[in-house]
């Protein structure tokens, strides 16, 4: 997905990997947080120096998690509900997402 914004665009993210040996190379001089645990997920975007005007955000990964970032973003920094896009890839103890 970053590789297809333009070159003036701005990517922010915060990725969860299992420790320091499993990040992927990155091309881009974007500001990445690299998270060794799901749960710092939310503090790290909480963290972040986002521009005053949102943009869009992607959030994939583990419902409840996705679901806490985009209400920190909505009620928090004040972004439309519309301007963040949510995929979550599983839930706990939910049939066909696990």
């Amino acid at each position: 997905m970053m590789r297809a914004l333009p070159s003036p665009a701005l990517a922010f993210g915060a990725i969860s990997v299992g420790g320091p040996g499993d990040r992927l190379p990155v091309t881009r001089g974007d500001r990445l947080a690299w998270v060794n645990r799901p749960d710092g997920l939310l503090e790290a975007v909480r963290s972040m120096d986002l521009p005053d005007a949102p943009g869009v955000a992607y959030l994939a990964g583990e419902a409840r998690t996705c679901q806490a970032v985009r209400g920190h973003l909505v009620s928090e920094r004040g972004w439309s509900r519309r301007d963040v896009v949510v995929k979550p890839f599983w839930a706990p103890g939910r049939r066909g997402m696990d």
